[in-house]
């Protein structure tokens, strides 16, 4: 290839060149063509140097669209007071007590006609397991709805869909249009973070390969998207065989998780690797070694 004709063509093979669990080398064609005093008006082949790493050494695809489907589903407050100024479902139509898709209920709070909205219910409520801090509170999304009309500071809205029954004092929230990074960069946090899995969302206490988790760790605490933690399970309790002495024994990695969305206290994080049964209250920190070399 010639550089004039292909210098962008080279930027944009450099742009994709990164893929997941590989390594590409690409020899500096132009700062050699210019070592060697040759111009551009010549022809200058490039070649392109790979260097394969086995299959158990890659990370596999992140499932963007399951990852999607929770950030739709659950959102977190940070502040409690902050739900007072939310929406808020005050009953529905016809006398219903719940209503479902299709169904008419009315609502009181600042809303838009025309707008489309999300209905929440107030979920998990996140302390610190040391400091007793809030951290924040979750929202659990059971449904969309449209304003129709509006009389005052009360909304008719129509039920478009749900997962659950809608009840009144349910929260009113328009949907979130920050949207899901299409890439994410893989790497250790630029500092120390060491912290703890608060829930596993959906009321269970353990967690495998590609499950969501809460971890006890925000923005506050220098976490970002893409930054990776390990896992570490806390050693078993023994009995030194000589002076009965019970002992705690060193914790043992487990897995990997990443930071998919951050928030100003907690996060959100993706299990990309587990080697063991996870569970809340695991220990998650910066890993000790390269990350290359955790995620073999």
């Amino acid at each position: 290839m010639t550089g004039r004709a292909n210098s962008g063509g080279l930027g944009r093979w450099l742009r994709h060149a990164l893929i997941s669990g590989a390594c590409v080398a690409l020899l500096a064609g132009v700062s050699q063509a210019q070592a060697q005093g040759l111009s551009w008006q010549r022809e200058v082949r490039l070649s392109p140097e790979v260097r394969r790493i086995p299959a158990r050494e890659t990370i596999g695809p992140i499932p963007l669209e399951a990852v999607r489907h929770f950030l739709r589903d659950y959102r977190v407050v940070d502040d409690p007071e902050a739900l007072d100024e939310l929406a808020y479902v005050v009953a529905g139509d016809d006398r219903r007590i719940i209503s479902g898709a299709g169904d008419r209920l009315y609502a009181r709070g600042e809303l838009e006609r025309g707008m489309r909205y999300g209905i929440y219910r107030l979920g998990e409520r996140y302390t610190g397991a040391a400091s007793g801090e809030l951290l924040g509170l979750e929202l659990e999304g059971i449904g969309r709805a449209r304003v129709e009309r509006l009389e005052g500071d009360i909304a008719v809205l129509q039920v478009l869909s749900s997962v659950q029954e809608v009840r009144s004092d349910d929260i009113v929230l328009p949907l979130e249009s920050r949207g899901l990074d299409s890439e994410f960069i893989p790497r250790a946090p630029g500092g120390d973070v060491d912290g703890r899995i608060l829930a596993v969302p959906g009321g269970v206490r353990f967690a495998g390969r590609l499950q969501v988790v809460a971890l006890d760790r925000g923005r506050r605490d220098g976490l970002e998207t893409g930054h990776v933690l390990q896992v570490e399970q806390q050693g078993e309790l023994a009995n030194d065989p000589r002076t009965g002495e019970a002992l705690r024994l060193p914790g043992t990695a487990a897995g990997l998780v990443m930071v998919f969305r951050p928030y100003e206290k907690m996060s959100y994080g993706l299990v990309m690797r587990a080697t063991r049964i996870l569970e809340v209250g695991d220990r998650v920190h910066s890993p000790r070694q390269a990350l290359g070399t955790a995620l073999r």
